[in-house]
Parts: C-alpha cells; structure tokens; sequence
C-alpha cells in the first residue's frame, strides 16, 4: 500500500451494476475493496483490488467488516451502495418476513454501513447510494421494492444535509433500466400463492413487471462510468439520473395520480379485473 491512495468500497459486486463500478473504481486508480455474500463469486482479479465477504443482512457482520477496513486503510473515499433486489407481486400476496428483507436490504443496511464506516470517513469522502426512478413512480406489483427505494432516497436527504457540516457528500442514482441479473432474482421471489389468488389471471403483466427492468436496458459499464463521473465533480450532484427510461419515468411520477394511476393499471391489466371479493 502506497501512502497516498484512495479507497473505494463498493457492495454487491459479483454481477451487473456492482462489477462495473468495481471495474471503474479499478481503472481511475482505486484500491477497491469488492463485496458480495460469496466473494469467490467475484471474477474481478487485481492488485488493487480486495474481496471481502458481507451479508447485509447480518448488522454485527457489517460492523466487522467496518472495523476491518478501517485497521487495514483507515480511510474510504468512496463509499457505494449498490447491493439490492427487487421484490415482486401484489401487496396482498408478500409476507412480513419478505417485506423485512427487502427494507433490510435496500434501505437499512446502505444507513448502517455509513453509521459502521464513520471513523473511515473523512472530508471529501462521498456515499453514494444506488437508489431507482421507481422511488418516484410506484407501479403495480413491485410496492415493496419502490417502498424501499424510496426510503433509501429519504435516508439519503437527511444523510446529505446532516454531513455536510463535516465535508462528506452523499449523492443518489435515479437509475433506469441496467442490464444486470436484477430480473432473475425479481422473478425468482415471485409468491406462490399467486397463482391461487385473486390476481391469478394476471401472472403474465405481474412476471412482465419482474422483468421490465431488462427491456432496453443500458449497459452497466456506461452508467457506471456515469456515476463515477459525477461522484468525483466538485460540485458533487444530490441526484444524478442514469440509464434508459429514468427520465421519461420520472417525468411521468409528476402527472396527477389519478394520471398515472389509469395508465399503470392498463398496463399491467389490473383495468380487466372484476369481483366482490378478495
């Protein structure tokens, strides 16, 4: 170790989204440390770069992990939040226990990372959290996983104004479509029950939501390089938009409810629904 580098800490990094910003973090002279459940699940190989285990749905885990690094570097330039899933089906239909997760996931452990990291972090650091145009434009049949980026946004206000006094800046990705395994997981959390209940009929639009994060997708190495680009500005942006659809998609979060309310439910057929009872 040099004694002048910078340190990037970048979460779910076995794929997708996660790979390209530890790639990026690679190519601007970052030693990145690279996480995932499985590490071995990492392909990325170089000097600069450092897999470490993390399950972030264990708190003591992350604290560890926080504690670890900091005797190792002492230091995080660039702390990136990108470990996520999406958790589909009608809000009737997804247990408590899923629910939890999928905060725990998405919302809560991006905030306990930064509250284990704080002796890492010093004036000039930036967190960036990789929040969704869906926090904006909640859509049928993915309540949860909007309900969960839209914490994270919220989160992520209090966190830029309250570290700001010590020179951290903290900045949120309105991310469209990425190309990235996100559909697979999504469609492998679908409920079974599903296919028993009331929105029976309409498995084919709620498997379509599961996926739609796949049409046209932009290819993550771009927007990765996106958001490294505006991390490093001077003028660290709050929300920085990327990939295709977050600003069409974002646009369309601003018409009345009553709006988008009509279109979204003859999108995803919930307009052909009829009955008394649930």
């Amino acid at each position: 170790m040099t004694d002048s580098f910078k340190l990037a800490l970048v979460t779910g990094c076995s794929s997708g989204l996660g790979k390209a910003l530890a790639e990026q973090g690679l190519d601007r002279g970052y030693h990145v440390v690279a996480t995932a459940r499985r590490p071995e699940s990492i392909t990325l190989e170089h000097t600069r770069l450092h897999k470490r285990a993390l399950d972030l749905n264990d708190p003591e885990h992350i604290r560890t992990l926080c504690t670890q690094l900091h005797e190792e570097f002492g230091q995080i330039d660039l702390l990136i939040n990108n470990a996520g899933f999406g958790l589909m089906g009608p809000m009737l239909e997804i247990s408590p226990q899923k629910l939890a997760e999928q905060f725990q996931t998405n919302s809560i452990a991006p905030l306990e990372l930064v509250q284990s990291a704080r002796q890492s972090l010093k004036r000039g650091s930036t967190v960036v959290n990789i929040g969704s145009v869906s926090a904006s434009l909640v859509t049928p049949f993915a309540g949860s996983y909007c309900a969960s980026k839209a914490a994270l946004h919220a989160l992520s206000d209090a966190m830029r104004m309250e570290l700001a006094p010590f020179g951290i800046r903290v900045m949120v990705v309105r991310a469209g479509a990425i190309r990235s395994k996100f559909a697979e997981r999504a469609e492998s959390e679908l409920t079974p029950q599903q296919t028993q209940g009331p929105y029976q009929p309409l498995q084919q639009a709620i498997a379509e939501r599961a996926s739609l994060s796949q049409q046209n997708a932009s290819d993550a190495d771009d927007v990765a390089k996106r958001i490294f680009d505006a991390s490093e500005q001077s003028r660290c942006p709050a929300y920085v938009g990327v990939a295709n659809g977050h600003r069409r998609l974002y646009s369309l979060s601003k018409l009345p409810s009553r709006v988008t309310d009509w279109l979204l439910s003859r999108r995803f057929k919930l307009s052909t629904l009829h009955g008394d009872e649930l």
